[in-house]
């Protein structure tokens, strides 16, 4: 990538709008960006990466901040670079965001921020800031990151990086080799090691709070060793081995207790029968005394309910008279039935009579409404007669008439294409006109330069003759009047190459006569094709009045077409509705003979169904005269009520059979269980209930006093084996924890640099270590030049870093006396060369990393004034080494010295109105 033109308007310290052509500056070699401190040398660089990557390589970052403060509110800000990138151009141009006073009013507005792209085929791109930069990190071949490190050597960073230690240096490189992500992952070791470490804590801590929970018996042999473990004086096996025996001890104690709580229980259950016996004597004794007095009144409540039952089964033959008019009225219940079906059918031939009456009525005015239809259709038909003949005249007229407007049309596209052949052809003629004053011009000139070589080549023949020596062109042996030599004449080479210009010049004007011969041709042949097309289609009309001829008649021709396209579509319409008559005639016609067949069908029935209704209503005065009931209605009533008598009867009936039943069944129950206590009172009971209750209730309390000593054995027991489970669970636990936090531990040494007795190196240092030694050497191919010699930078490899982080610090090895050294021990131009040289290896080592993206060029800001005459030569070399292959490197500097040596120059002044200028100069 190489700047070509730079454009700066209200950007940074310039106020107005700076144009820098620095194709002047050449395609290689050193140039001088001089000027006073503040003038703005560096912001040529920022506004090369603003242009190219829309931020400037210093630390602002706030697009509102490029604007200039000199500037007008009428100036816009804007950078354009014209550069060169694999022998194309390109053309980027952006404006930031920022706010500005109005121009006309109060107040302010905002500018959008715009950025541009031209491509060397005319493409552009546009679409937003973000995608103008992504098509430059693809033309370059670097990022914003890489470009601003491998095209901008700035002096006081790299000291920094040349005298600071292990630690910061990481910190750029990381910056600058995207080694982040190393040291994530050994950070990430590290935290997986520390969390195991807490896990492995944990479980300790856990077995501890478990072993304070562990349940012992006061009097057990085990409680000082339980005492201890809840102290954490006992190991996690210890403490295993004393819970197993613990829990064997109280399994034991659970037995002897179980077995003496069964024992008790059967002591229990026998006075429990004993008891049982005794009461139930007692009980039975009082049940005699008291059934044997009640025996009496269930005795009388059976006789009374004797009584009623036979009552009611006295009743019987009243019911069997009832039941028989009840089946006699049910007989009769059909004929009522009848009645009614023959009502409603004389109802609805009543309907129907009527009905088939006004349909009649219906079809008679419907045949008389059909014929008029259908006789109003024929007529309409026969009107319609002509009408696709008329359709065919008409659409033949219009195609006429859009086939002459398309030669018209014709006519005037070839009207256009001579006029603008005519415009091109002026255009040639007046490039093969400059084009031929041009080859006359070089013509001209090459004629004047000959004539100068001739006589120039005769003067320095003539000033070696001498009087007596013949002369080689004209052979006389004296020369009164010698040609004299000038001192403008021109060399052969210079000759040879006015005499190119000239032909190559005469050659394109031959070039464009014959385009322009060419275009004539065409334009004759059009003119002559036009005029016959013409006179074909529109008679005798001036070529010049073409287009408003044409214009006329195209307005003419359109109206007509319309006019006929709404006649077609009119006939269309009449012929939809031909169509639409002759399909519907038929249909009519069968509707009206429909019609009429339906109204004689309908006549044969409206006088059946007449007949019929004189046949219904005399079956009907039939079957009034024999009912009892004028109703069925009534008579349902009648049957209802009879049914209920019956209903009634039974369910008195069934509830006396009830009564009767329960009652009997009552006394002789009573009865049994009579003599069933009687018998149990005749046999003496031996069993003293008193004492044997005193006996039930020491045996309770002493079943209950085992129960409370069984539950606190097995609660005991049940805590302790949980207890056991958990400790040797998480025992299990913290042993795979611990294994693998030994080795995790190791890798977290290794990868964070903790490794006893070692230097202290991380991963991310070791990964930027590799990068450093070949920074190192690309480095000293430049300082050995710088240093005549004597010196190399290392990386530094002693013991010292055991204490500390190391890796990336930088030692000197003096070839003088074979000594190594800190850097720190440099003066202070020699720490200039060593940073110039390790800035020039890193950029080295990023083009490489970036894939061998060369830029052509490079820029140097300040650092010179440290070194002496020999030293600054020397760096110059170098710089001087950098522009081989077309390569251009730029030092911003403002020591004078370099003003004497640099001949190339951009000078910035910065004004006391307006802010700075910048100008190029060749001296």
């Amino acid at each position: 990538m190489r700047p070509i033109k730079l454009t700066i308007s209200a950007f940074g310290p310039y106020a107005g709008v700076q144009t820098l052509d620095m194709d002047k500056l050449g395609e290689n070699g050193l140039y001088l960006i001089t000027g006073t401190t503040g003038a703005g040398k560096t912001s040529i660089f920022d506004a090369i990466v603003y242009a190219l990557y829309d931020s400037p390589s210093g630390d602002v970052r706030d697009d509102s901040m490029l604007r200039s403060k000199y500037a007008d509110d009428s100036t816009e800000t804007f950078v354009k670079l014209e550069f060169l990138c694999n022998e194309k151009l390109y053309v980027v141009k952006r404006n930031p965001e920022y706010v500005r006073q109005k121009i006309h009013g109060g107040g302010t507005t905002k500018q959008q921020a715009r950025a541009e792209l031209h491509y060397p085929d005319g493409r552009i791109v546009d679409k937003s800031k973000k995608e103008v930069t992504k098509a430059i990190t693809e033309i370059i071949g670097v990022d914003y990151d890489q470009f601003t490190k491998i095209a901008m050597i700035a002096q006081g960073e790299f000291r920094k990086i040349l005298l600071d230690k292990t630690e910061n240096r990481k910190e750029i490189f990381r910056q600058i080799f995207k080694t982040q992500k190393y040291e994530t992952i050994q950070n990430h070791i590290k935290e997986q090691t520390n969390e195991l470490y807490a896990k492995f804590k944990s479980c300790k801590q856990d077995i501890l709070a478990y072993a304070s929970s562990i349940s012992c018996d006061q009097d057990s042999e085990y409680v000082e060793l339980v005492q201890k473990a809840k102290n954490d004086e006992l190991t996690t096996q210890e403490i295993i081995d004393l819970l197993n025996d613990l829990l064997e001890s109280d399994k034991k104690s659970r037995d002897i207790l179980i077995k003496n709580a069964k024992q008790i229980e059967q002591d229990i259950a026998d006075v429990n029968a004993k008891i049982a016996k005794a009461e139930e004597y007692d009980t039975s004794k009082k049940d005699y005394v008291l059934k044997t007095n009640s025996i009496q009144a269930k005795v009388n409540e059976h006789d009374s309910a004797k009584s009623v039952l036979d009552e009611e089964k006295g009743r019987e033959s009243e019911i069997e008279l009832i039941k028989k008019d009840i089946t006699l009225l049910e007989s009769e219940l059909s004929n009522y039935d009848n009645l009614e079906n023959l009502q409603k059918e004389v109802e609805k031939l009543n309907f129907s009579i009527e009905n088939d009456k006004k349909r009649l009525d219906d079809i008679k005015n419907n045949e008389n409404k059909k014929s008029e239809d259908i006789k109003s259709l024929k007529e309409k038909l026969s009107s319609l007669e002509n009408v696709r003949l008329n359709i065919e005249k008409l659409t033949k007229e219009r195609e006429q008439l859009v086939e002459f407007n398309g030669k018209l049309s014709k006519i005037k596209e070839v009207y256009r294409s001579l006029n603008s052949l005519e415009g091109e052809l002026e255009l040639r003629q007046n490039e093969y006109t400059g084009l031929s004053n041009s080859a006359e011009l070089l013509e001209k000139f090459y004629t004047e330069l000959n004539k100068r070589f001739l006589d120039g080549q005769a003067g320095i023949m003539a000033s070696s003759l001498e009087n007596g020596m013949p002369c080689p062109v004209c052979g006389s042996t004296t020369h009164p009047q010698k040609a004299h030599t000038t001192s403008d004449i021109p060399t052969e080479n210079e000759l040879k190459v006015a005499k190119k210009k000239a032909d190559e010049q005469s050659e394109k004007a031959r070039i464009k006569s014959g385009e322009c011969a060419k275009l004539l041709g065409k334009i004759e042949e059009l003119k002559s094709n036009l005029k016959t097309q013409i006179q074909e289609n529109l008679g005798v009309v001036d070529i010049g009045e073409i287009e408003s001829v044409i214009s006329t008649k195209e307005k003419e021709i359109k109206s007509n077409i319309d006019n006929l396209s709404n006649k077609i579509t009119k006939e269309e319409q009449n012929e939809k509705l031909k169509k639409q008559i002759e399909e519907k005639l038929p249909l009519l016609q069968k509707e009206l003979d429909d019609l009429k067949s339906n109204g004689v069908e309908l006549e044969k029935s409206l006088t059946a169904n007449i007949a019929t209704k004189e046949q219904k209503n005399q079956q009907v005065d039939s079957f009034v005269k024999n009912l009892k009931y004028s109703t069925k209605a009534d008579a349902i009533k009648v049957l209802n009520d009879l049914n209920d008598s019956v209903k009634s009867y039974n369910l008195r009936l069934e509830k006396a059979q009830k009564e009767y039943e329960y009652k009997k069944n009552e006394l002789v129950k009573l009865q049994g269980e009579i003599e069933t206590l009687k018998k149990i009172v005749e046999n003496v009971c031996d069993v003293d209930l008193e004492k044997e209750k005193e006996r039930f209730n020491l045996l309770t309390s002493q079943k209950e006093r085992l129960q409370d000593d069984k539950e606190i054995v097995v609660s005991r027991f049940n805590s302790n084996t949980i207890i056991l489970e958990k400790i040797q669970k998480t025992a299990q636990s913290s042993k795979e924890i611990e294994e693998h936090y030994r080795w995790m531990n190791s890798l977290s040494n290794t990868a964070n640099g903790g490794i006893s007795d070692k230097e202290k190196i991380s991963f991310e240092t070791y990964v930027q270590m590799s990068y450093f030694d070949r920074i190192l050497r690309r480095a000293n191919i430049r300082l050995q030049k710088m240093t005549g010699g004597q010196y190399d930078l290392i990386r530094r490899k002693d013991e010292l870093g055991k204490r500390s982080q190391v890796g990336l610090d930088i030692d000197v090895y003096d070839y003088h006396n074979g000594s190594t050294r800190s850097v720190n021990t440099l003066s202070g131009g020699e720490q200039f060369k060593a940073s110039l040289a390790l800035a020039l290896g890193l950029s080295d080592e990023i083009q490489s990393s970036a894939g061998g993206v060369r830029l052509d060029t490079m820029f140097v800001d300040e650092g010179f004034g440290s070194l002496d005459g020999e030293s600054l030569s020397l760096a110059i070399s170098t710089l001087q080494d950098l522009t081989e292959g077309n390569r251009l490197v730029g030092i911003i500097s403002h020591v004078e010295e370099l003003k004497n040596r640099i001949d190339k120059q951009i000078v910035v002044d910065k004004q006391k109105v307006g802010g700075s200028h910048a100008r190029i100069v060749n001296m």
